[in-house]
């Protein structure tokens, strides 16, 4: 009988093992780092910087050409909350190039980006060049 038990928590045991084991752990899904295309054809690329502040940049203008911003522009300043969520600053432009910054909540999930409080084509975007 205690063969029989053994046996069966080993079965169970190793089932569990791979089991969890096949189940890949990933947060890439839900990280902000890296590059991003929105609607219009501009891309933001974010990187981490040393004090923990992420920091998105242009690296394609799309339509915000008429706006008057700038390739490698800073356009985010923002701070990772929790998994998959930022907080932080995104700059406007109105079409005579007055800037503002105004605050913004971020949610990657899945490998799309979504946030509150910026244009129509950054409201949304897709991850790219993974």
């Amino acid at each position: 009988m205690q063969i029989l038990f053994l046996v069966f928590v080993t079965i169970f045991w190793q089932s569990c093992k791979t089991t969890s084991s096949n189940i890949p752990v990933t947060t890439m899904d839900k990280d902000i780092v890296g590059s991003w295309e929105g609607c219009d054809g501009r891309v933001v690329t974010f990187t981490k910087q040393k004090s923990g502040e992420i920091i998105g940049r242009y690296a394609q203008l799309g339509g915000l050409e008429k706006y008057r911003f700038t390739q490698d522009e800073i356009g985010y300043k923002v701070v990772q909350k929790e998994l998959g969520t930022y907080t932080g600053l995104v700059k406007w432009r109105n079409t005579t190039g007055q800037e503002t910054w105004k605050k913004v909540s971020i949610t990657i999930e899945d490998n799309v980006y979504r946030d509150n409080n910026s244009d129509g084509c950054s409201k949304e975007m897709k991850r790219i060049g993974q």
